[in-house]
Parts: structure tokens; sequence; C-alpha cells
């Protein structure tokens, strides 16, 4: 799952409380995913369980890795860009 889906899942979950539970989440706070589902862990609503479902799953790889598991190295960053191990 890409950063952006991660998000708007969040959103998702994040509105789907507000609904259920009749709250306010803050978004701009630090530790938004992790109050998210610390608040999520009571509601009974299927919709805001199937999101939490959702998150909880570890994130799969898109592209098989042709350097083993873990992918190149990267070494640094010049510009904003990855300098990888050769």
């Amino acid at each position: 799952m890409s950063q952006r889906e991660r998000m708007q899942r969040l959103v998702e979950l994040k509105r789907a409380l507000e609904k259920d539970m009749g709250i306010t989440v803050d978004m701009s706070r630090y530790g938004v995913e992790q109050r998210l589902l610390r608040l999520s862990r009571p509601s009974e609503d299927p919709a805001v369980q199937g999101l939490v479902a959702s998150l909880d799953h570890p994130p799969t790889a898109a592209e098989p890795a042709e350097y083993g598991e873990a992918g190149p190295r990267i070494r640094g960053y010049y510009r904003g860009r990855p300098i990888y191990d050769d």
C-alpha cells in the first residue's frame, strides 16, 4: 500500500469514527495513526472495523526485487535523490 493510499484510508477512518462516535479528530497533530487506531478499538461499526483491518495488513512488494528481499541499499541522498550502492 502506498503512502497516498494509507493516508486516504486514515482519512476515511477519521470520518467514520467522527460519524460513529460523534467526536472530532485533529489530523494536524503528531501520532494521528496511533490515535485513530486506539479510538477505533471500542467501535462496533463494521465500516470502522473494515478500515482498521485494511490498515493492519503489512505492505506487499509491488515488484520483484532483483537485489534480494531488501532491495538495493541506499547509501545516501544528493539533492533529494537516493544514491545506491553499486
